[in-house]
């Protein structure tokens, strides 16, 4: 079942509820209709002011801060973050495709008062059957940084952004019951994925041509067998270790450092490509995507090291050997993930540059890990 259909009795049982406009942009939003979805938990709004955001950094979603000004006598947070569809036209279909919006309200709704880890409040979570307009109100994250993952990260912001997603896999570990009852929660190997090989294959000619100055032209041939091969290695990565949730999206810039809990604190943001699969995909997403292939190529070890001693402090059976197994399947296939993923907006100069590292590095952390020899492997 695709993650559309998955989450779509969801989706109905509450979106009924809402009589509501939901609104299609962020400069939608009145201070009216703040009131009136917020109007249980807020004193009355007296009017607001709309500060786009992350430009660039939210590729699959459009953000903003809003002021809130209460009526005399009114108090509340003095901001809140909204979060609505992506306005990069040539992303919205791939969007659609997959669910992405459908999981990242479902996550908020029914999963993140359920986890400890840290991620931001929800004041209002809603969407249409087809999930394009949905409308997020969350708890804006005061004083809190965001790591800049154009630059690279640092082995202790890694280290720290690996910490904060342990106790997510580590609830989940291998609990298949578990896992299944979020029906909106698809399997890494599920059909609309498998259905990304075509996409691989009409799009890794433009991709070759792109990128050849950056690899041999026999590597950039083994990525295009990867590609053929796509739907295979999908159901090959749900062989090789315990299924957990995972963020998926785990790289720098959807982990905020510091804010109202204090200078330490790690909050967790955009759950929006949450599946079912291996935890180490997501520590193979931020070493080899948010670190810079220097400082990823001294430390990814150790990095992955510490992985395997929290989730071993957890009383969960896993060794260093198993996790360098799965990196290197995970490598594998970031390689035809870029390829599909390639033809993304980044809807300006920083959100291309983004783009451009989010591809290239983890093709060079697969080429140094020798992750494409495992093609002959399955």
């Amino acid at each position: 079942m695709c993650p559309v259909s998955l989450g779509m009795r969801f989706i109905t049982s509450f979106a009924a509820m809402a009589d509501t406009m939901i609104p299609h942009h962020v400069d939608d939003i009145t201070a009216d209709w703040l009131n009136e979805v917020l109007g249980a938990e807020f004193d009355t709004i007296d009017s607001i002011a709309i500060e786009h955001f992350a430009e660039g950094v939210g590729i699959l979603g459009e953000l903003a801060r809003v002021s809130l000004t209460y009526a005399a006598g009114g108090s509340g947070p003095a901001t809140v973050i909204a979060k609505c569809p992506t306005t990069v036209e040539e992303n919205l279909g791939l969007v659609l495709a997959m669910g992405f919006y459908v999981r990242e309200v479902s996550f908020y709704r029914e999963v993140a008062s359920q986890v400890p880890i840290r991620v931001p409040k929800l004041y209002h979570a809603d969407m249409s059957e087809t999930s394009v307009p949905f409308v997020l109100i969350i708890e804006d994250m005061v004083g809190a940084s965001t790591p800049d993952q154009v630059a690279g990260i640092s082995v202790e912001e890694a280290e720290k952004i690996i910490a904060s997603i342990v106790p997510l896999h580590a609830q989940y570990w291998g609990d298949i019951d578990e896992l299944e009852t979020l029906d909106w929660l698809p399997p890494m190997n599920n059909d609309l994925y498998k259905g990304g090989q075509q996409m691989g294959e009409a799009l890794f000619p433009a991709f070759s041509e792109h990128y050849a100055s950056h690899m041999s032209a026999q590597d950039m041939e083994r990525i295009g067998t990867s590609c053929k091969r796509y739907t295979e290695l999908l159901d090959y990565t749900t062989t090789i270790g315990a299924a957990t949730f995972t963020h998926t999206d785990c790289r720098a810039e959807n982990y905020l450092f510091g804010g109202p809990d204090g200078d330490d604190a790690v909050t967790v943001v955009d759950f929006q490509l949450s599946t079912r699969h291996i935890g180490m995909w997501d520590v193979t997403n931020l070493i080899a995507g948010s670190m810079t292939t220097e400082l990823r190529r001294q430390h990814e070890r150790q990095l992955i090291q510490g992985y395997v001693d929290q989730i071993r402090s957890r009383g969960i059976d896993y060794s260093m050997d198993q996790a360098m197994k799965e990196y290197r399947v995970c490598l594998l296939h970031q390689c035809p993930a870029q390829v599909i993923s390639s033809d993304l907006g980044g809807g300006n100069e920083r959100g291309a540059a983004l783009l451009e590292q989010l591809h290239l590095r983890p093709l060079y952390a697969a080429l140094d890990n020798d992750a494409l020899d495992l093609l002959d492997e399955f």
